[in-house]
């Protein structure tokens, strides 16, 4: 006899956080592992500032930044251009 699945942590709050969300954005987030994924992608997209959310009346409103996405898109790319340089470099044997 097949019980209730549980629900995690992680997934109920995913299921606060996607009220109001299509009902495919809300599946995949609150699934096992998008649960998880979303509530670690979220907060770095807050703190970087390509989502920004702003409340109205009690009501939240969530907007995207397409030019912060892209320049923080670019400068991830700058960054791992250096480290895999580095790593060439290191790995070099004639570098020292």
């Amino acid at each position: 006899m097949a019980g209730k699945k549980k629900t995690s942590y992680t997934q109920r709050i995913a299921q606060l956080a996607t009220v109001g969300m299509p009902a495919p954005v809300q599946k995949v987030a609150t699934s096992k592992l998008g649960s998880r994924i979303f509530l670690l992608v979220i907060p770095i997209l807050i703190a970087t500032g390509v989502i920004s959310v702003s409340f109205s009346g009690g009501i939240p409103t969530v907007t995207f930044n397409r030019d912060r996405a892209q320049a923080v898109g670019r400068e991830l790319e700058a960054d791992a251009l250096r480290a895999a340089d580095r790593i060439r470099q290191a790995n070099d044997p004639t570098y020292r």
